[in-house]
């Protein structure tokens, strides 16, 4: 009856779910909350907070939920707050490698770039007592690390607005507190863990909006506990930065939550992936009734599509599109040899829905053509870029060429912008005062990459220099080899710096005698908006399927960056025009137009700490970053994981 039992449930694929379901006796959190701060005779002028208690009860209910056993302390002073953390360390030493959670809500700063949490009744009259009233966040985490876990995990919602401005003007307080500073310092999380903050380094969060129970980011974060704890924990985080992000947009200082990840296992604080099952199943009712890419209820693309939004890795959907993609090419492979052209035409376009860059696509579009072109034999060409002018060259609007490298490869894909006048700015109505004022712009041809910077195109340029950089600014512990997600040599390369983009085009400038370089801002411009006067380049509406937006708002499938030419190039023939990732720019960032937009500033002119353009928009970003108009700003060593550039060249 038992094996009858199993069988009947693994139809439903429940049996994977239960035998890998996460031992729920090896999961232990710590969870405090602190709120009362009232002021005794310390100096810090610490103002009480609503949210803490009810942010780690909570929590508390959350975590029991997902198999945690909680420890709850609320409104503890330093010496309950260290024992506390001492029992925690050892009753997670006893675990044998589960998972160990610490949940701190409250006050926070750091001092002497060292992080601290603050317990209540802190009596702190001058730097010199903070060590000893409050607790080092340090040694929370050396407790964690001593007990061996397999994941600790790390989540400190403490950096509030603990530390008015007035305080650092109080004169009696200079000398007192050389060193203290709001928010947290970056820590880097030991192998093994991760830590979550609510706010990027340095910098403070909202506590909670007016009448609600409590803070931005604990609201999120238990909202997505409840409905997405499938997610591996690093997606799950991810998910609440943009929920927090998307909440705070419009204020004064948008809250960024930042994490620091050194995790050597994948961990889900629900069952990984369980979310998917029921949804595999349909995508396969969908697919096995060839409802592929069309058809009512549904299609098996948008399903498979469905999963992998939840788990990008999931096994499953990733073979159901190749499953789709190669019953596709099956089909035009046999119309082709019928005869039937028309028929072949059609499923190729479905073909490029499912995968727009695979292999077969091009031979497919050659066999559809009605004559065969003559063969021309390819000229002779020197192991040095040629410094005459060739036909290959010849200005024409529209026309598609690549310039040779010194090795005989080919560079990257420019087309020829025709000179022209235009109207720049927020012409619409509606966007940032930065925006303005609208005013007439004339720019001379030029040539600008077709798509944005591949991560092989730069990391062909790296391979041939030894070219030196650090990692992203944003993530921390990422690169442009891995910022965070999976990418091929055809997506976008980001976490680039200004500086990095620059290189790259001195490079390719020094290899084809050709000047190559990144755009002026009024180029820029001018080449996305490829002759509209509309909010977006195609009209004032957002449509479907035009760009990569944040959540699916365009209409696309992609989580992350898309590969290039991906979507619907614009007039210009240029590919993902506006989103995907930000775009930098050579011009320097001014809060209203004054024509420095026209200019472009070298990398030796260029202040270290100078703000730089970028425009497009990214695939973080929502719908409504799309408008052509709409501008972001660096220093020129920023490197953000939905940062990219592309290049222009000039004659």
């Amino acid at each position: 009856m038992f094996r009858y039992l199993l069988r009947m449930l693994s139809l439903f694929g429940i049996v994977s779910v239960l035998l890998t379901t996460p031992a729920y006796a090896s999961r232990l959190a710590l969870v405090i909350g602190n709120g009362d701060y009232r002021p005794i005779s310390n100096q810090l002028k610490l103002e009480a907070l609503r949210n803490p208690v009810n942010d780690a009860i909570d929590m508390t209910n959350a975590l029991k939920g997902l198999g945690f056993e909680v420890i709850l302390k609320t409104e503890v002073n330093e010496k309950a707050m260290k024992q506390a953390i001492r029992d925690f360390g050892r009753r997670l030493s006893r675990l044998q490698g589960g998972v160990g959670l610490f949940f701190f809500s409250g006050h926070g700063f750091q001092y002497k770039n060292v992080n601290y949490l603050l317990p209540l009744r802190a009596d702190i009259e001058s730097g010199v007592d903070i060590e000893d009233e409050a607790v080092k966040a340090n040694y929370v985490l050396r407790q964690m690390e001593q007990a061996n876990s397999g994941v600790n995990l790390i989540i400190l919602d403490a950096c509030r607005e603990s530390l008015p401005e007035e305080f650092f003007k109080d004169r009696n307080n200079k000398g007192f507190f050389d060193g203290l500073n709001v928010g947290l310092a970056d820590m880097r999380a030991p192998t093994g863990s991760l830590i979550a903050y609510s706010m990027s380094p340095s910098k403070t969060s909202w506590g909670g909006l007016l009448g609600e129970r409590n803070s931005v980011y604990t609201k999120h974060l238990l909202k997505t506990l409840q409905r997405q704890a499938y997610l591996s924990v690093t997606d799950l985080f991810i998910e609440v930065r943009n929920r927090v992000m998307q909440e705070t947009k419009a204020e004064e200082q948008q809250q960024v939550p930042w994490e620091s990840v050194s995790l050597t296992q994948r961990f889900c604080f629900g069952q990984c992936g369980f979310g998917c099952f029921a949804i595999l199943r349909r995508c396969e009712t969908h697919f096995r009734a060839n409802r592929l890419t069309t058809g009512r209820g549904g299609t098996a693309l948008a399903c498979y599509e469905e999963v992998l939004q939840q788990d990008k890795n999931n096994a499953k959907a990733l073979a159901g599109l190749d499953n789709i993609e190669a019953k596709y090419v099956g089909w035009i492979e046999r119309f082709l040899n019928q005869g039937k052209r028309r028929k072949a035409a059609r499923y190729l376009a479905s073909l490029r829905k499912v995968n727009p860059h695979s292999p077969k696509i091009e031979a497919f579009e050659e066999r559809l053509q009605p004559t065969n072109p003559p063969i021309i034999p390819a000229p002779q060409v020197s192991s040095l870029p040629s410094t005459e002018p060739s036909t290959h060259h010849v200005f024409r609007p529209g026309k598609v060429f690549r310039d040779r490298l010194r090795d005989g490869s080919q560079g990257p894909k420019m087309v020829w912008i025709p000179a022209g006048s235009f109207r720049m700015g927020d012409i619409q109505g509606g966007g940032y005062s930065n925006e303005q004022p609208v005013h007439q712009v004339s720019v001379k041809r030029f040539a600008m990459g077709t798509h944005e910077i591949t991560v092989g195109e730069f990391r062909r340029f790296v391979n041939a220099t030894g070219y030196k950089m650090g990692g992203c600014t944003y993530p921390s512990g990422k690169n442009w080899r891995n910022p965070g997600f999976s990418q091929s040599d055809n997506h976008p390369v980001v976490c680039i710096s200004w500086n990095d983009a620059t290189a790259y085009a001195e490079w390719l400038t020094q290899q084809t005698n050709q000047q190559y370089r990144l755009p002026t801002e009024a180029e820029w411009e001018y080449a996305a908006r490829a002759g509209s006067s509309t909010k977006y380049w195609w009209d004032n509406n957002i449509g479907s399927n035009r760009a990569n937006c944040y959540k699916n708002q365009c209409g696309d499938r992609f989580e992350y960056t898309a590969p290039v030419g991906s979507f619907q190039s614009n007039p210009f023939g240029l590919y993902d025009a506006v989103k995907n990732v930000w775009e930098w720019t050579c011009s320097e960032y001014e809060n209203s137009y004054n024509g420095k937009e026209k200019r472009c500033l070298s990398k030796n002119r260029a202040k270290s700490e100078g703000l730089f353009v970028l425009r497009g928009g990214s695939w973080i970003y929502e719908a409504g970053w799309a408008r052509t108009a709409n501008r972001l700003w660096w220093t020129r060593t920023v490197r953000i994981w939905n940062d990219g550039a592309r290049l222009v060249r000039i004659e």
